[in-house]
């Protein structure tokens, strides 16, 4: 049967503090001390750890529970399984099987934290804790290792509270420090995995190695939340990631054996296809909430209609991209690209990565250039393509171009997000579009050609603003 997940958002600071250091007493009301055991588990390679992950079995008064911490931008979601067996619930093996790969998670340490602090109330509302933690780490059954720390945890709607407590803090003797998982203190392991960027004279296979790694990390560490489905920006930042890897890699492919190009662009793009199916759905129903909720009684009945269709595809791309998450093809592709980073089949070129970066922004001017009239609407999505392309050449040459590089990619940006905009108002209105000719009901045929209605406005308003940033990105392409 399978457990039910709680979750719930963590947003945290951390502090050092000295010997002798107290709460201060009038901070909040005092909350109960509490003592706990929890062991901690990752893969052998840490990779876990490495991204920001932590995987523990938590007990207290022989009560047990796992807890999953996966990173979602600024703060983490901590995942709950009220399970006392000593076996890692099969929920959260499904959300790691991209980090453990079929391996056995192995403990990695076992704390035993005594905890005691104050709750910060307003008006009559918890908004923080504020707690003192003495942590032991215990190796066969003696305390090897112990330290303290302080730790603030707030509301996620009340995270503006955290200024003035951090100066009361501070005031009292705190140090703050980085976020790291007591496990990792007590361990005095790495966390998270930090690329540091080569010197802008190092090889160029140096930069081309450490942004592909960057780029591998960042989709590995979205990877569960994707999994979960509780966080669109999970599976945004792995699809970006994914499709960052593939673009860099063709940017670059003159430095590689063509084998290894082809194949790995081709489990990519395979995975990059199933992430995109299901982002273009969470755009568009985004979309629609927020541009369609001014509709008549009458009208939003069937425009309901419309969007429990969608949804319903929507769900068939989300089980088609588990279901691809889930098999051996994606793991291997997995497995390959990390071994294959240690030792990137590498080649002489000609070609230093400005050049290949300033090539493929003169593809897009070619592209332009060559259209029959400027910039037509029915070739916008291929001139997006061709500058994400360019854009992310770009970011792989930036650290040897400079502020030049900095000031075309801010005005690349802005230009992919016009066209991103053109491109998503032209895909719903083509999945609209099919849904009327499917559909026998009036109501439904006439929602939906009020929503194709407001959608070509959109793409009337967007495109209007492409020629003159156009113009501003070739300004700054002329000085690359």
């Amino acid at each position: 049967m399978p457990w039910k997940i709680h979750q719930t958002i963590e947003n945290e600071i951390k502090f050092r503090i000295p010997p002798g250091f107290q709460i201060p007493p009038d901070m909040g009301e005092p909350i109960p001390t509490r003592v706990f055991t929890s062991t901690y588990f990752d893969s052998e390679q840490h990779r876990l750890g490495q991204l920001g992950l932590t995987l523990r079995k938590r007990v207290e008064h022989a009560h047990g529970v796992w807890q999953l911490k996966i990173p979602s931008g600024a703060v983490r979601l901590e995942l709950e399984i009220d399970s006392g067996s000593r076996n890692i619930p099969w929920e959260f093996q499904d959300l790691l099987t991209a980090l453990l790969r079929k391996q056995e998670a192995i403990p990695l340490g076992k704390l035993r934290t005594k905890r005691k602090g104050v709750r910060i109330q307003k008006d009559n509302r918890i908004i923080a804790q504020v707690v003192q933690d003495s942590v032991a780490l215990i190796k066969d059954k003696k305390v090897v290792h112990s330290f303290r720390e302080l730790e603030v945890e707030v509301q996620e709607d009340t995270a503006a509270q955290i200024k003035p407590i951090r100066k009361i803090l501070l005031h009292a003797g705190a140090e703050e420090k980085p976020l790291q998982p007591k496990i990792f203190q007590a361990l005095q392991l790495p966390y998270p995995l930090v690329i540091k960027c080569s010197d802008p004279s190092a090889p160029p296979t140096e930069h081309i190695r450490e942004r592909l790694h960057s780029q591998f990390l960042q989709m590995l560490q979205h990877d569960p939340g994707t999994r979960l489905g509780r966080d669109d920006e999970a599976l945004h930042g792995m699809r970006v990631a994914t499709r960052r890897m593939r673009a860099i890699i063709r940017a670059v492919r003159a430095f590689f054996t063509p084998e290894w190009t082809e194949h790995v662009r081709q489990e990519l793009g395979w995975v990059g296809s199933l992430l995109g199916e299901v982002r273009d759905w969470d755009v568009l129903l985004v979309s629609f909430h927020q541009n369609f909720h001014d509709l008549s009684l009458q009208e939003h009945r069937s425009f309901q209609s419309i969007l429990k269709k969608f949804e319903v595809q929507r769900s068939m791309a989300r089980a088609k991209l588990l279901e691809g998450l889930r098999s051996d093809r994606y793991l291997n592709l997995l497995t390959h690209f990390e071994d294959s980073l240690t030792r990137l089949p590498f080649q002489p070129s000609p070609l230093t990565i400005t050049d290949l970066a300033k090539k493929a922004f003169h593809k897009v001017q070619d592209f332009v250039n060559a259209s029959t009239s400027f910039l037509p609407k029915a070739e916008l999505h291929r001139t997006r393509i061709l500058l994400k392309r360019a854009r992310y050449a770009l970011e792989l040459a930036e650290p040897l171009i400079g502020k030049r590089a900095k000031r075309f990619l801010e005005q690349a940006k802005y230009m992919q997000d016009l066209l991103g905009h053109h491109q998503d108002a032209v895909v719903a209105e083509q999945r609209l579009l099919a849904i009327k000719q499917h559909s026998r009901g009036t109501g439904i045929a006439y929602v939906t050609g009020l929503m194709v209605e407001r959608l070509r406005n959109h793409q009337s308003q967007v495109y209007e603003q492409i020629p003159k940033q156009w113009k501003k990105l070739q300004k700054q392409g002329k000085k690359l």
